[in-house]
């Protein structure tokens, strides 16, 4: 992992998470969205070709949802859910190019196959439940949050059977708790102190998928440079 974006990352993480108390304030999403740039820039300097394009993809997107959420216009909230649809579905394609790039040959970090069936148990479980206790109350937007459901579970199970490592899990459950948390609020009453462990959560996930994937990514890359000079 690289030190420097590390403390930056977690100083704009908690910078952000310190100011929660003052919410709502002018240019909130800007404090928000910021640990997320720090993200995007790592990836696109660290990354090259198609996986850089991939693994922005899913952060811009990110970072787009999360300054619709932040601000005051009509149907904010729709903006943001399609905006982390479509970054979902892109973590998802950047866990199917690792299992192409056959990533057990990469790293020693990959999860076991018990392991692999009983998250996938839990995250599967977990979502029937949420839908259950949600869904009944979405009124107008149940198929809008179906579909997010869907598409966030198919991104749990596609870093479990297609990824592998345990960072790039470790992202994808983080991000599955924090959209639970999200909804509970929207939907339902909201949990003590929502708001920061939404984001806490959030930003674990975000930092746990980007580390895993660029991590990755990186070792394929030096995997085929060393075949290349044999």
């Amino acid at each position: 992992m690289d030190v420097r974006t590390t403390i930056v990352f977690s100083s704009l993480a908690l910078t952000y998470l310190t100011t929660l108390p003052l919410t709502p304030y002018v240019a909130q999403f800007l404090p928000k969205a910021l640990p997320i740039v720090v993200l995007a820039v790592f990836a696109y300097l660290k990354l090259s070709a198609m996986p850089r394009y991939m693994v922005l993809t899913a952060l811009l997107f990110s970072l787009a949802g999360d300054v619709s959420l932040a601000l005051p216009f009509a149907d904010s909230f729709i903006a943001g859910l399609a905006c982390f649809f479509v970054a979902h579905l892109s973590y998802a394609a950047c866990f199917a190019t690792l299992n192409r790039q056959k990533l057990k040959t990469l790293s020693g970090g990959i999860i076991s196959p018990s392991v692999k069936w009983l998250i996938s148990f839990i995250i599967i479980s977990f979502t029937a439940v949420m839908a259950i206790h949600i869904l009944p109350a979405s009124s107008s937007l149940f198929y809008p949050v179906v579909a997010y459901m869907s598409v966030i579970t198919l991104m749990g199970l596609t870093a479990v059977w297609l990824a592998q490592t345990k960072l790039i899990v470790t992202g994808a459950l983080l991000f599955v708790i924090s959209d639970a948390i999200l909804a509970q609020s929207v939907f339902k009453t909201p949990l003590p102190l929502s708001t920061f462990w939404v984001m806490t959560t959030y930003y674990g996930a975000q930092y746990c998928l980007t580390m895993g994937l660029v991590d990755a990514f990186l070792k394929k890359e030096h995997r085929q440079e060393g075949k290349g000079q044999a």
